[in-house]
Parts: C-alpha cells; sequence; structure tokens
C-alpha cells in the first residue's frame, strides 16, 4: 500500500528474468474488474479467499517475484505458504510518506478508507509491524524508488546466495 512493491517486483523480476506475479493484477485479470471494484461487488470474504487462491498457486511458480499485500495484511497462513518455498520480504515507509503516495491514486485502493488516509495507514502500519521480526528481509522505502528497492532485494539474493532449486 504505496511502498512501490509492484513497480519495484516487477524491476526485480525483469532484472533476473524471473517470473512476475502480482498477486493485485492477476485478481484484476481474472476477475475482469479493478481491484477495488471487485472488493466492493464481491465483498471481504470473496476478495480474501481469491488472494488465498492465488497465493497458493503461484508459491509454487519457478524462479518468481510474487507482489502481495498492501491492503491486506499478512496472515499467519499465508506467510507459512509463501515462506515455505521463498523469501518474505516486507516493505515499509514512514505514515506520512504512506498518506502521501496513496493519496495520489484515490479509488485504487479496496479497503482504504479516503475520509481519514492517516488514520488507515497508521492502521495498516500496525497490522504490519508484527511481521518485521519473521520476514527475511525489511525494506524502508519511505526516500527510496523502486528501481533502489529493487536492488537492495538483488543484493540480498546475491549475498545469501539464494538459489531456486527445481521441485516435482
Amino acid at each position: 500500500m504505496g511502498t512501490g512493491k509492484s513497480r519495484a517486483a516487477k524491476i526485480l523480476a525483469d532484472g533476473f528474468d524471473w517470473q512476475l506475479a502480482d498477486t493485485d493484477r492477476m485478481m484484476e485479470r481474472e476477475t475482469g474488474m479493478r481491484i477495488a471494484d471487485y472488493y466492493r461487488a464481491a465483498g471481504a470474504e470473496a476478495f480474501e479467499e481469491k488472494e488465498m487462491a492465488l497465493i497458493n498457486r503461484v508459491r509454487y511458480y519457478h524462479e518468481a517475484v510474487i507482489a502481495m499485500g498492501g491492503n491486506y495484511p499478512m496472515t499467519e497462513k499465508k506467510f507459512r505458504l509463501l515462506s515455505e518455498h521463498g523469501l518474505v520480504i516486507l516493505l515499509f515507509a514512514k505514515p506520512y510518506r504512506l498518506a502521501e503516495r496513496v493519496r495520489r491514486r484515490v479509488g485504487k485502493r479496496p479497503t482504504m478508507d479516503y475520509s481519514d488516509v492517516d488514520g488507515y495507514v497508521r492502521q495498516m502500519l500496525r497490522k504490519w509491524t508484527k511481521w518485521k521480526d519473521r520476514v527475511d528481509l525489511v525494506i524502508n522505502t519511505t526516500n527510496t524508488h523502486p528501481e533502489q528497492t529493487a536492488l537492495l532485494v538483488a543484493r540480498y539474493i546475491d549475498r545469501h546466495h539464494v538459489e531456486f532449486v527445481e521441485r516435482n
């Protein structure tokens, strides 16, 4: 939600020549609706089920960057699924920067309370913060561009000699 995850994921995937699985874009393609419209039409439960089905599918992709999250915080089940075969990276930014970025595209985010963006951003940050100690890498994107974020992830992958192993 305003951290630049979709753009950074695309840059990273392109740089490594890996697949990109952006669950928001996939949901839009599969439902034929913008993500915010699908959320309003189908409801929170259906949205969550759809996202979980997508995660369950893309977690098996080989050499892939999976972008998910934002409006919906991580759950224990999502974390287990994603971390089973890959790295989990948390992007965050200071509340003022997230609010600034979110206000640029009013109506895009499905669960956003646009009447109180600052309050909503703080609420979402609290939900995501508890995952900081469990993920593989945390990146503060307050003052970075998606290109820099992708580079930080690439350096982490290189430094830790991350390799994808063929699975049966």
